[in-house]
């Protein structure tokens, strides 16, 4: 068992040390809006696995409550930020075109829809902060990442949660559409740490996959000359010809030092029983014409 679970702690840390790296290094780059939004569907997509890599370490380790809250909220904010990215590589075209037959209904649902993407990618935002606060208080726990690195990681996702929540509340108060994401301060405040953060993980993982001895199991060597008998075949001609000759029965893989429990042997082979003698227990019916 202790082979089974290194094996699945050695492929869990090789996908969750490329993801993060590839999270990380994914960011906003491209020419055209277009190109920006599906490298950052991209992104959070790749970070999304790279959480729940995580989320089945910690579960490995003993923490399933960490595990079950990072993989929810990893795989719920992956989930609305891609899809609100990819809503947007065919909303402006189609706006476009709106707004050239039908200008008062193309601005109205257009402020319809951004306030609800605005929400979205608000909660999604929370979300993922929630899992880089567990992640990092988590891993810290267990042993899987140094201490400065997880507190790190947890500290700057508390302060971007609480950026956020303000600027919801500020929002709800005065009516205003703002995106905390496109401030230079928030920028390069907690999105910038965040994508060093999740850098510090993939190397720290990835370090400890190509670190750590893999135990080869190699299948014995069968001699040349030997059937290819299963062992139940085995044990039971054992057994057949234990019962036949009296020699003791194949154990099967048992402790030779605890006695076997004594077998019947099998009717077919059980020896015919001998007569004994005396007159027969029904007498012959009696000759009525004797001679």
């Amino acid at each position: 068992m202790a082979d089974v679970m290194e094996e699945r702690t050695h492929s869990l840390e090789r996908t969750a040390g490329f993801a993060f790296v590839i999270a990380a290094i994914t960011g906003s780059n491209g020419e055209a809006w277009m190109q920006v939004h599906a490298v950052m569907a991209a992104g959070f997509a790749v970070a999304a696995i790279a959480f729940c890599s995580l989320a089945f370490m910690l579960h490995l380790k003993g923490s399933s409550g960490s595990a079950s809250i990072i993989s929810t909220c990893a795989l719920l904010a992956g989930g609305i930020w891609v899809t609100f990215l990819c809503a947007d590589l065919y909303a402006a075209r189609f706006f476009a075109n709106l707004y050239s037959v039908d200008p008062g209904g193309a601005t109205m649902l257009f402020s319809t829809v951004w306030f609800w993407k605005l929400g979205g990618l608000l909660a999604g935002a929370l979300l993922l902060f929630g899992a880089v606060f567990v992640s990092g208080v988590a891993a810290v726990k267990r042993g899987l990442i140094p201490i400065w690195l997880g507190w790190g990681g947890a500290l700057v996702a508390l302060i971007g949660a609480l950026i956020y929540l303000m600027d919801f509340w500020s929002m709800t108060a005065t009516g205003a559409a703002s995106q905390p994401m496109q401030w230079p301060a928030m920028r390069y405040g907690v999105g910038l740490p965040l994508q060093l953060w999740m850098l510090g993980l993939g190397v720290v993982f990835l370090r400890a996959y190509f670190t750590r001895p893999m135990r080869m199991r190699m299948a014995p060597v069968r001699p040349a000359g030997e059937p290819a008998a299963r062992r139940t075949e085995h044990a039971a001609s054992a057994a057949a010809s234990g019962g036949m000759t009296g020699e003791p029965p194949f154990q099967g893989g048992l402790d030779p030092s605890r006695p076997a429990q004594p077998r019947i042997p099998h009717p077919a082979f059980a020896p015919d029983p001998e007569q004994e003698p005396g007159p027969p227990k029904r007498p012959p019916p009696p000759q009525i014409y004797p001679g």
